[in-house]
């Protein structure tokens, strides 16, 4: 169970998105010249248990078991390169250009230069997983099992996905680190929304994520988003404005921090509040 919906749970139950049923579905291939993604329904998972397990291990047996201090953290034989950026693992194999590697340590970086939201993730072993051009993410170890729920169809239609297990780790396309338009996202580095997913699971306060939640209620019954991936829920919400802060949110470059402040003042002003200038 993620920190913050440890601390909530018992309370607000009802209003809460269980460890893993978040999936991004962020642009397929067809949906690379519009802003607004389709939408499309999460996949069913089989229950399951929260078992600790080995390092290298799949999202779907539970949470990530740590090394031992001063034992080094082991993944999935194939990754060839394990690097570092904030203090955030990233992880790719043979087939990823390092000039991918590079693109997505520099978004690291930068995600993280204003502030020390980094600590709280690099605590829980956040790490960031880079398909090779061509790879779906049930291509990747942690992922394959979810091959057996029936999932295929709806996994070959994501751009990258966080928050699918009860430790946060996420997947971007090399392609779309590298801005090629034959990436799943059309060549948009989706991965500034994908860590913001991990920001709002595993390094804000409740506080913050009430905030969230009543900032995308009034944003919709305002009539804003209609259409759009953030109108999915709150999650979603709060993701598509972490990718127009750091970047802009959709393909033609329209949807950015210019455009966020004023499109959107109050969710602007609390991403300035938790990520920082």
């Amino acid at each position: 169970m993620k920190p913050l919906l440890a601390a909530i749970l018992a309370p607000v139950a009802a209003i809460l998105l269980l460890a893993g049923a978040a999936v991004l579905v962020l642009r397929s291939a067809s949906d690379a010249g519009t802003d607004a993604p389709r939408t499309q329904p999460a996949s069913p998972v089989e229950p399951r248990t929260s078992p600790t397990i080995p390092a290298a291990g799949d999202v779907c047996q539970g949470v990530a078991k740590m090394p031992d201090p001063g034992q080094p953290r082991r993944f999935s034989p194939e990754y060839t390169t394990i690097t570092e950026a904030a203090g955030i693992t990233i992880v790719a194999n043979r087939d990823v250009s390092p000039r991918a590697v590079e693109a997505a340590k520099r978004t690291v970086e930068r995600f993280f230069a204003s502030n020390d939201l980094e600590q709280a993730l690099a605590a829980d072993g956040a790490y960031v997983i880079i398909a090779a051009s061509g790879q779906g993410v049930l291509d990747l170890p942690e992922f394959r099992c979810l091959a057996e729920t029936g999932s295929r169809d709806f996994f070959d239609h994501v751009c990258g996905v966080a928050d699918r297990a009860d430790y946060p780790v996420v997947t971007v396309n090399e392609d779309d680190l590298l801005g090629r338009r034959s990436g799943p996202c059309g060549g948009l580095n989706i991965l500034y929304h994908e860590l913001g997913h991990l920001v709002m699971g595993w390094a804000i306060p409740p506080a913050d994520y009430f905030d969230i939640r009543q900032l995308y209620a009034s944003a919709m019954a305002a009539g804003k988003y209609r259409g759009d991936y953030a109108a999915t829920n709150a999650e979603e919400y709060f993701a598509e404005g972490t990718q127009a802060y750091f970047l802009h949110s959709d393909l033609r470059g329209r949807r950015d921090r210019d455009w966020l402040r004023s499109y959107d003042p109050d969710l602007y002003a609390l991403l300035a509040r938790i990520y920082g200038e």
